[in-house]
């Protein structure tokens, strides 16, 4: 699943802008567990806003992204490169939400942490971590690049469900001014995307250049790029977890002609292995 990542800068060359509707690819990767609906928005919020981190990488570069709770075992964490290949999963114990939290704010709690690694190629690798004030995820990533870039930027991000919790629409917006750019400029800009939130959140929205210039009219597209939901992970490479079943078990599901399914750990996505299967793996 991929997604269209438009990569912007304003008339005045004075900041650049991301824009993503990756409403397809967060259906999917929603879609592969069950997962409480605020859990799936944290979850969704921290994929998309690590998506248009990737318009950001030079070729080669690669950031590790974890968004920490106050409890060590609750996480969400997502990998990115400069292809626009993304993942991103949830912990169980973030996922399972045992404490029945009903807002971001609680999950994230009072010891919520940022931690990015980047990876700039020929072995360079850095790591910087933020503490979250904010406790919304797309405000604490804002507060991550001031502290920790020194860098004006700012992130929207839009998440549209029915009644019964599909999926409507996924979208993402950063906003980023020049090291030599007017600061007031931030203020103005913020202002501008506030107040045309209403286009954002049309159920239906491509992401061309006449829609985009419709959405941004103070900006020009410098390039449309994609971002993919990847984890590497397949039916082939997990079937050596069937051997922790013990072969017992599993000569006796060849018996009884059943099968046995198994879900990846990092995005949740399952796979069935019938007997023929189990046959092949036992030999």
């Amino acid at each position: 699943m991929e997604a269209t990542l438009a990569k912007m800068m304003t008339k005045d060359k004075q900041a650049r802008i991301v824009f993503l509707d990756n409403t397809l690819m967060v259906r999917e990767l929603i879609g592969e567990r069950p997962i409480d609906p605020i859990c799936a928005e944290a979850l969704a919020t921290s994929f998309t806003i690590s998506s248009l981190l990737s318009g950001l990488l030079k070729d080669g570069q690669r950031l590790s992204i974890s968004i920490n709770t106050s409890e060590p075992s609750a996480y969400i964490h997502c990998d990115v490169n400069s292809d626009g290949d993304v993942r991103g999963y949830a912990t169980e114990a973030f996922v399972n939400n045992e404490n029945k939290k009903t807002k971001v704010s609680e999950l994230i709690g009072d010891k919520g942490v940022i931690r990015v690694t980047k990876d700039i190629g020929m072995g360079s690798m850095y790591t910087s971590a933020v503490d979250m004030p904010y406790k919304n995820i797309t405000d604490d990533f804002s507060h991550y690049f001031m502290q920790s870039e020194q860098v004006e930027t700012f992130f929207r991000y839009e998440l549209g469900t029915d009644h019964n919790d599909h999926i409507l629409y996924s979208r993402g917006m950063l906003f980023q001014l020049f090291p030599f750019a007017e600061k007031e400029l931030f203020e103005k800009w913020k202002q501008r995307i506030d107040d045309n939130k209403p286009r954002f959140n049309a159920e239906s929205l491509q992401t061309d250049e006449k829609t985009l210039h419709a959405l941004f009219p103070d900006a020009d597209v410098m390039e449309l790029g994609m971002v993919r939901l990847f984890c590497g992970c397949s039916k082939d490479v997990l079937i050596g977890l069937l051997f922790g079943l013990g072969l017992e078990e599993l000569e006796n599901a060849i018996v009884r002609n059943q099968e046995i399914e198994i879900a990846c750990s990092t995005c949740g996505k399952s796979y069935a292995y019938d007997s023929r299967d189990l046959r092949v793996l036992i030999g």
